[in-house]
């Protein structure tokens, strides 16, 4: 489960949020709030309105870093309300440069803030669904919800595609 969310808001307008995601202010949809929800990480989410935009945003990972520490970002979700396969929900993409790069491919804890403002804004009813997650570069992960008791619940699956060690020096 994701921790209770604290609703933080946001005054950023979309001509800040866009040229820090390297994107033209009109790619955010104007019939959705921005918001900034945190459920374990502190997310700006950001609503993307066609998916081809959304999946085609690849930030200066640099000049998103610095946005985010100057907002107190965590990560930056964005979404597409159209999606590539109907049986979900929303198409999401997470951008996480304060951890050291720049999008993670599969995130619960974003879903999760993400979640939370699709049950604030009556996009979803809290039934069992999923979300695609991921840029134009991959294949798109699945990322399932479910709220239960006043909980979000989140989950998925992976494939091992490398397997290594790191060492530093």
């Amino acid at each position: 489960t994701a921790p209770d969310p604290v609703f933080i808001g946001t005054a950023l307008g979309r001509a800040d949020i866009a040229e820090a995601l390297g994107a033209e202010p009109g790619d955010i949809a104007a019939d959705s709030p921005i918001d900034f929800i945190d459920a374990g990480l502190r997310t700006l989410i950001v609503p993307i309105a066609e998916l081809e935009k959304e999946i085609s945003i690849f930030p200066d990972e640099a000049g998103l870093k610095k946005f985010c520490a100057a907002n107190g970002i965590d990560i930056i979700l964005t979404f597409s309300r159209a999606v590539s396969d109907k049986n979900n929900i929303a198409h999401t993409r997470v951008f996480a440069p304060k951890f050291g790069y720049l999008e993670d491919p599969a995130t619960g804890s974003g879903n999760s803030a993400f979640a939370n403002y699709m049950l604030t804004n009556k996009m979803w009813d809290g039934t069992p669904t999923s979300v695609e997650q991921g840029g134009s570069d991959r294949v798109f992960n699945i990322v399932k919800l479910a709220e239960r008791g006043g909980k979000i619940l989140f989950g998925g699956g992976a494939i091992t595609r490398i397997r290594g060690e790191y060492l530093i020096q």
